[in-house]
C-alpha cells in the first residue's frame, strides 16, 4: 500500500511539474499556415522598405528570424487577413533567395504585408 501511494504521489508530481512548465511556456513560438485567413497562389512579391521584421508568427510577439531589405524576394502562400485586409495583414511565405542580412532561401516565416510589394 505504502508503494502504491508513493508511485501515484510521484506520479502526481511529475504531472503537475510538467504541467506547470508547460503553462508557463512562451506563447510566441512558430506559426505556419495554420493562421492564415486568406489562401492563393504562390505569389513572388519584393520588399518594398529596409527593415522589415520577418518573424516566426504573425504579430510583433513572435521571435524575430531576421531583418528583410528593399528588393529582398518573398514568395507568399497565405495571410492573416481577408480579401481587402492586405495592408493590415500578416503575410507567410518563404525566402526565394538568400536576403541582403543572411537569411537563407527557403527559409519560412511572417512579415507585415504592408511592406510588400
Amino acid at each position: 500500500m505504502q508503494a502504491k501511494y508513493r508511485a501515484s504521489a510521484i506520479a502526481l508530481t511529475a504531472s503537475l511539474l510538467l504541467g506547470g512548465s508547460m503553462a508557463l511556456a512562451p506563447t510566441a513560438s512558430a506559426v505556419g499556415s495554420s493562421a492564415c485567413r486568406f489562401n492563393s497562389p504562390d505569389v513572388n512579391f519584393k520588399v518594398r522598405t529596409n527593415g522589415a521584421t520577418f518573424r516566426t508568427g504573425p504579430g510583433k510577439r513572435y521571435h524575430v528570424i531576421g531583418t528583410l531589405y528593399r528588393g529582398d524576394s518573398f514568395r507568399y502562400f497565405c495571410r492573416t487577413g481577408g480579401v481587402h485586409d492586405f495592408e493590415k495583414s500578416w503575410s507567410y511565405g518563404k525566402i526565394t533567395k538568400r536576403t541582403r542580412s543572411g537569411i537563407p532561401a527557403g527559409t519560412r516565416g511572417w512579415v507585415s504585408s504592408k511592406y510588400l510589394d
